[in-house]
């Protein structure tokens, strides 16, 4: 289990008047519901008292890795993204994800309506209260802290009188608990790895074209790679620990795709996902 550093009332004192703030969460997600097998991420959250951002740990480090060596080599992509930015106070939230080998932006505006409980928690010299909220076809129960007066938390979830500490949903699929809390001295420049994938720019597009690329994805992945080897062009790449280089290949590798997709498809916004099967 990894070590939570939170230091107390000093902490608390010390985020709320700290221009920057970093909250780091630990995400636990269970992507097939049949065997039921959990995954592990870190994400930051950053706060400059005027934009939030949510985004992988991995990429912070790598980001900074290839700065100090100078090495441009090299991007890490997440199937199932959950990182995003969006202005402090403000439920419009900008969507950051890869489909296939490219990376796109789409807007959502995610309402949440919460619903505080009398009920209190010690946890790590804090005293944490319980709220509910239904999102994403889901209920959640969130614990939050109003000795950070910071509303904000992991992922799309903030709103609360405080900074939320911890937030699972009912059935134990998703969880986010902060692991540490950080006082930074600059804003971080995420522009290599959120706003770009190491390069290559985030495309805008709308929600609705983003399902029908996560659909296209499922029916006739990496189709752009597709039509060159169809004309014949000398064209390879690596997948799934194969080397593809003929339509063959390809059509062996959706294959491998479509059985993935269908066994891991358990999103954290189950409302939102599109019909694989139809």
């Amino acid at each position: 289990m990894k070590k939570i550093i939170l230091l107390g009332f000093f902490t608390a004192f010390t985020i709320i008047n700290a221009q920057f703030n970093r909250f780091v969460y630990e995400f636990k997600f269970v992507r097939d519901t049949i065997s039921k097998n959990s995954f592990t991420n870190i994400l930051h959250l950053d706060t400059d008292g005027e934009t939030a951002k949510f985004y992988y740990q991995e990429l912070y480090e790598l980001d900074s890795v290839q700065k100090a060596t100078k090495n441009s080599a090299g991007s890490i992509s997440f199937s199932k993204s959950i990182m995003l930015k969006r202005k402090v106070n403000s439920f419009k939230n900008s969507n950051f994800v890869s489909v296939d080998t490219d990376y796109f932006n789409y807007e959502s505006t995610d309402i949440l309506q919460w619903k505080i409980l009398p009920d209190l928690k010690s946890y790590k010299n804090f005293i944490l209260q319980k709220a509910t909220t239904n999102f994403g076809g889901r209920k959640w129960i969130a614990w939050f802290s109003k000795d950070i007066p910071i509303n904000e938390g992991p992922y799309k979830f903030h709103g609360l009188p405080g900074l939320i500490f911890q937030i699972e949903d009912e059935q134990h699929y998703f969880s986010f608990n902060l692991i540490e809390i950080k006082k930074v001295f600059e804003s971080t420049n995420t522009e290599r790895f959120l706003e770009t994938n190491f390069g290559k720019k985030a495309l805008p597009i709308t929600f609705n074209k983003y399902q029908k690329l996560l659909l296209n994805a499922f029916h006739n992945p990496y189709s752009e790679i597709r039509n060159k080897l169809a004309k014949g062009e000398d064209y390879s790449f690596s997948a799934y620990d194969r080397e593809i280089k003929t339509v063959q290949d390809l059509d062996e590798l959706r294959k491998i795709i479509q059985e993935e997709i269908l066994r891991n498809n358990n999103p954290i916004e189950k409302n939102k996902e599109p019909n694989y099967q139809n």
